[in-house]
C-alpha cells in the first residue's frame, strides 16, 4: 500500500471514528430526550389526576371519579392509567369498589412501601412503552392541606398513580433524525475522502518515489534515478537526490574498479552492492597489508609458509588443502603442508613441468570445470579439487591443492581464488628473499667439492636443531667413515684423482640414505653420517651397505684400474653416552679400531674399545 492510500486511510479512519462517536452521542441523547418527554407528560397527568381527585373529594362527588379516570385513558399516547390507594386511606375511607384503584403488580407495592417513583422501559423492534408509577404523599404544604382530610402523617404515602405511555412514535422520530444525520455524515466523509486524497497525493507520490529510489539504492542499484516531482519543491529535492546518487555511483564504481584489481575481482563475484563490495575489498586489502607486514619480519621460509597456512585456514576458511613446493631446476616437488587424514588427488613428485597441468599451463585447474580435466589427478568420490599454481622465481614455484567434498565447499572456494592469488603475490618477494637467504646459508653450510654438509652445519645442528628433536625423544646413531690409504692416491695419481674418489664416495652415501639421515664432510677423507631414530639393525645395515657398494667401484687413472675401501665406526646416542660430541668421539675410536684391525671393516662401539686409561677419561 502506497503512502497516499495509507495517509488517506488514517485520516479517514480518524474522521469516521469521530463521526461515529458523535452519531452515538446523538442517538443516546435523542433516546433520552424521548424518555424525558414521556416522563414530563406522566408528571403532568399525575398532577391533573391528583388535583381532580382532591376537587371531587371537596365537592363530595368521589363516587364519580371513575368517569374522570376512564376519560383520561382515551388520551393520545396514554395506554393505561390506574390509581392505587394506600392501606392508610382504605382504613379511613374504606376499600374502593373500582378495579383500577388496586395494586396490580410488585412495582405498585414497592412504590407504596418506599414512596419512590419507579420507571420501567419495555422496548422491542416493533414497539416501545414507558411505565412510570408516581407516589402521592401527605403534605401540609399542599393546597388544600392533605392532612386536613386524611388521617396521615407528614410525608406518608397516600397512594400512587401508574401510567403506561406508547413512545414508539418518539423513537421513530429519533431514528429518522439519526438516519438523516448518518446520511449527511456519510456524504461528508465521502467528500472528505476525495478531498484529502487529491490534496495529499502530490506529497505522498513524491514520498513514494523517494522511498522506492532509496530502497533500490539500499539494495545496491545505483543506476536508479528519481522521477521528476509535481510540486516545485519536489523537483528541487529530486534533482539533488539524483545528483547524490550519481556521484555515489561514480565514486563507488571508481573505487570498485581500482581496488578490485588488488584482489582479482574476488568480492564483485559475491556481492552486487558496490558499497558493500568496496567495504569487503578494503577489509581484504587491510588484512593483506597486515599479513605482509608480519611476514616481512619472519626470519625463515618455514615461518612464511606457516603464516600462509594460517591465512588459508582461519581467514579464508579453506578446510582441506595441500601446499606443494616445486623445484623447477630439479623438476620435483615436496609437500609443505598436508591436512590430517586427507590424501591429495595429485600424488606426482617428479616431472612436474610435464605432468602437472596447473604448472604446465600456469592456470587454475578445477575438476568442476571438466570431467578428468587433469588426467594425472584422481580423487575418491565425492571429492573435487582445485589447483592454484604460482611461480616464485625461475627456480621455485608453489601449488595450492584444495579439496572439497560438496558443492557448498566448491562454491565458497571458487570466490577465494582471487584473494589467494593476492596473498601469494604479496608473499612472493619476501619468500623469494628468504629462499635466496636459504641458498646462501646452505652454500655456507655445504662442502664445495662433495655437495655434502660441512662442519659448520654440524655445529648449527647440535646447537639449534638437536634440542628441538630431543624434546620429542629422538635418538641418533653417528657413523665415522674414512677412505683407506687415501693419501697414497693423492701421492700416486694426484689430487684430481683424490677429489674424484671423494665425490664418488659422496654420491654412494647419498644414494643410500633417506630423509632421516644427513652426511657431513668432517675433514679431508673423513665423513660423518647422522641417523635419526635408528635401530641396531638399521644402523649396521646402512654402514655395511655403503662399505660394500663403495668397495665394488673400479677407478681408472693413468691407465691403471683399482678399487678403494672405507672403514666405518659407529656409536649410539644416548645409548652409549649422554653427550653427543662424546658419541662422535666413540665413533671415531671405532673407526681407528677398524683401521688397526685390517681396514675395510664396520665396527660398532662397545666399552671394550676404550683402553684402560681412556675408560677413566671417557
Amino acid at each position: 500500500m502506497n503512502s497516499n492510500k495509507k495517509i488517506t486511510l488514517i485520516i479517514f479512519s480518524m474522521v469516521t471514528l469521530l463521526t461515529l462517536i458523535i452519531v452515538a452521542l446523538v442517538a443516546i441523547g435523542s433516546r433520552q430526550s424521548g424518555y424525558d418527554s414521556a416522563k414530563k407528560r406522566a408528571y403532568l397527568t399525575a398532577d391533573i389526576v391528583k388535583n381532580t381527585l382532591t376537587s371531587h373529594m371537596i365537592n363530595g362527588n368521589m363516587n364519580q371519579r371513575d368517569v374522570f379516570l376512564n376519560s383520561l385513558e382515551r388520551l393520545r399516547e396514554l395506554n393505561e392509567l390506574w390509581v392505587i390507594r394506600s392501606p392508610r386511606v382504605s382504613e379511613q375511607f374504606g376499600n374502593s369498589n373500582f378495579a383500577n384503584e388496586t395494586p396490580r403488580d410488585e412495582i405498585d407495592k414497592q412504590v407504596l412501601e418506599t414512596g419512590k417513583e419507579k420507571v420501567v422501559v419495555n422496548e422491542s423492534i416493533k414497539k416501545a412503552n414507558l411505565r412510570i408509577t408516581i407516589p402521592y404523599t401527605a403534605s401540609s404544604a399542599d393546597k388544600p392541606n392533605c392532612l386536613s382530610c386524611h388521617n396521615a402523617k407528614e410525608g406518608e404515602v397516600l397512594g400512587a398513580i401508574s401510567l403506561t405511555f406508547d413512545i414508539q412514535e418518539d423513537r421513530m422520530s429519533s431514528i429518522a433524525i439519526l438516519l438523516n444525520i448518518i446520511a449527511i455524515v456519510i456524504l461528508f466523509l465521502i467528500f472528505i475522502l476525495i478531498f484529502i486524497s487529491k490534496k495529499i497525493k502530490p506529497y505522498t507520490t513524491s514520498f513514494d518515489y523517494i522511498t522506492e529510489v532509496l530502497k533500490q539504492v539500499h539494495e545496491g542499484n545505483y543506476t536508479i534515478r528519481a522521477k521528476e516531482g509535481i510540486l516545485k519543491e519536489d523537483k528541487e529535492a529530486f534533482m539533488w537526490l539524483n545528483e547524490i546518487i550519481e556521484k555515489l555511483e561514480t565514486v563507488l564504481t571508481g573505487i570498485e574498479k581500482n581496488l578490485t584489481s588488488f584482489v582479482h575481482n574476488r568480492a564483485t563475484n559475491v556481492n552486487n552492492d558496490k558499497l558493500l563490495t568496496a567495504k569487503e575489498i578494503i577489509e581484504d586489502i587491510s588484512e593483506i597489508y597486515n599479513y605482509k607486514k608480519t611476514i616481512e619480519t619472519d626470519l625463515t621460509k618455514d615461518d612464511i609458509y606457516y603464516r600462509l597456512i594460517q591465512v588459508l585456514k582461519d581467514k579464508l576458511e579453506i578446510k582441506s588443502f595441500y601446499i606443494f613446493e616445486e623445484d623447477l631446476q630439479k623438476d620435483e616437488r615436496k609437500i609443505i603442508y598436508a591436512p590430517k587424514g586427507k590424501a591429495p588427488c595429485c600424488s606426482i613428485k617428479k616431472e612436474i613441468r610435464e605432468l602437472c597441468r596447473a604448472q604446465r599451463t600456469d592456470n587454475v585447474i578445477s575438476s568442476e570445470t571438466f570431467p578428468e580435466v587433469c588426467r594425472v589427478a584422481s580423487c575418491e568420490a565425492p571429492d573435487d579439487y582445485t589447483c592454484i599454481p604460482f611461480n616464485i622465481n625461475e627456480q621455485k614455484a608453489i601449488t595450492i591443492h584444495i579439496l572439497c567434498e560438496d558443492k557448498a565447499c566448491i562454491h565458497h572456494n571458487k570466490y577465494q581464488i582471487g584473494i589467494i592469488k593476492k596473498y601469494l603475490e604479496e608473499t612472493k618477494p619476501i619468500l623469494e628473499s628468504r629462499i635466496l637467504m636459504d641458498v646462501l646459508r646452505e652454500r655456507n653450510l655445504v662442502d664445495g667439492l662433495t655437495g655434502l654438509y660441512n662442519r659448520k652445519y654440524l655445529d648449527e645442528f647440535v646447537d639449534k636443531t638437536m634440542p628441538k628433536e630431543l624434546s620429542h625423544n629422538t635418538t641418533y646413531a653417528v657413523m665415522f667413515l674414512d677412505i683407506d690409504y687415501f693419501k697414497m692416491v693423492n701421492d700416486t695419481y694426484g689430487h684430481d684423482a683424490g677429489d674424484a674418489i671423494l665425490q664418488r664416495l659422496a654420491k654412494t652415501m647419498k644414494s643410500n640414505i633417506t630423509n632421516n639421515e644427513f652426511i657431513v664432510r668432517f675433514g679431508g677423507e673423513e665423513f660423518l653420517i647422522v641417523m635419526r631414530n635408528p635401530t641396531h639393525e638399521s644402523a649396521k645395515e646402512l654402514a655395511s651397505r655403503i662399505n660394500s657398494e663403495f668397495g665394488k667401484i673400479v677407478f681408472n687413472f693413468n691407465n691403471e684400474s683399482f678399487s678403494k675401501t672405507v672403514s666405518i665406526g659407529y656409536a649410539f646416542y644416548p645409548e652409549d653416552t649422554n653427550q653427543f660430541w662424546k658419541c662422535i668421539k666413540y665413533a671415531d675410536l671405532c673407526l681407528y679400531k677398524a683401521k688397526e684391525t685390517g681396514r675395510n671393516r664396520v665396527i660398532r662401539f662397545t666399552k671394550d674399545i676404550l683402553k684402560n686409561g681412556e675408560k677413566e677419561k671417557y
